[in-house]
């Protein structure tokens, strides 16, 4: 069965080369490889053109947005599965064959992901899951969003979704800037179980070139609140338990708020504050959040979290 993989390129002229490379060491090989250029100007594109292989194509577009990029592969993806792979990470050459192999156990799953390593500055270390698959053969996730309150068990470099389900998801939501593959896995996850392996068959790289997670950003909310919230009102019973939904929106939420409070946004953050509902996750950081959101000035905060983020860097080359 032919998977059709998506890469997203803009700007990542150092490293889509190692992507592409990546994709075609896999020892799953009946595959076609769609990289779509979204307006990139340091010439990324030409690397591409430079790869001689018939499966790889290049599509370009006037710059509109990963989302946008995305959704242009997906709609040109000949295959009835779609895998992605962003343009600064890279599969190990098992991926392909260890999510067409949860494919084939539970073909009515929504997703197919895998673990994956983390890279920074020529250090790696694993991800390190919760509540997620043990044995060596994976299955399917018990919960998906009690998984997705730690580690994401699926990211936009690891996952492989049919087709016709990114369809009836209206594949990715177009003007989200931040979030908008958490806003998809949620929608599938809310009526589709999720396929996980726990090998690790991707590497994510944490210093990249122009990664969206590494840049200055504030937002009045997470940007699935209103989909999942909506889904939860609907009466429509979930894939996965209320309270587990209730408790990752927490999770999300409070990260946000965080970012809120430190940015200046202090009406923000109080606003997300009265969304939480009372879950056992906020009960036991409420006050804490209350304390540090009324009370505390975020200079303070931000030298706290600095030597959390410094304490956090020793640690990592233990792995080294």
């Amino acid at each position: 069965m032919t998977v059709s993989v998506v890469i997203p390129l803009y700007n990542k002229v150092r490293h889509i080369r190692r992507a592409i490379e990546s994709v075609l060491s896999q020892t799953y090989q009946d595959f076609e490889l769609l990289v779509v250029d979204d307006g990139s100007t340091d010439g990324g594109g030409e690397v591409i053109r430079r790869i001689c292989d018939p499966r790889i194509r290049l599509i370009v577009q006037d710059n509109a947005g990963v989302s946008a990029a995305r959704n242009h592969g997906i709609r040109e993806a000949a295959g009835a599965l779609v895998a992605f792979l962003d343009a600064d990470d890279e599969w190990l050459p098992c991926f392909l064959d260890t999510v067409m192999g949860l494919h084939a156990r539970h073909p009515r799953a929504g997703m197919y992901a895998t673990a994956y390593r983390y890279t920074q500055d020529e250090v790696s270390w694993p991800a390190t899951f919760a509540n997620c698959h043990t044995s060596p053969e994976g299955g399917l996730l018990d919960d998906y969003f009690h998984a997705a309150m730690g580690t994401p068990p699926v990211c936009s470099s690891v996952v492989m979704i049919p087709k016709r389900i990114l369809t009836e998801a209206g594949n990715f939501p177009m003007g989200v800037k931040r979030g908008e593959d958490l806003q998809t896995w949620a929608w599938i996850a809310l009526r589709y179980r999720v396929a996980w392996s726990p090998k690790e068959c991707a590497i994510y790289h944490l210093s990249a070139d122009n990664r969206a997670c590494n840049m200055d950003w504030v937002t009045a909310d997470m940007a699935a609140a209103p989909m999942i919230e909506e889904f939860l009102r609907s009466g429509i019973e979930p894939v996965s338990s209320r309270r587990m939904i209730e408790e990752y929106l927490v999770s999300q939420r409070l990260p946000i708020l965080l970012n809120c409070y430190l940015k200046g946004k202090r009406g923000w953050a109080l606003d997300i504050l009265r969304k939480m509902r009372k879950t056992t996750l906020f009960k036991r950081k409420r006050l804490l959040v209350f304390w540090c959101v009324l009370c505390v000035p975020a200079g303070i905060a931000r030298c706290a979290l600095a030597l959390k983020a410094r304490f956090r860097s020793r640690s990592r080359l233990l792995y080294q």
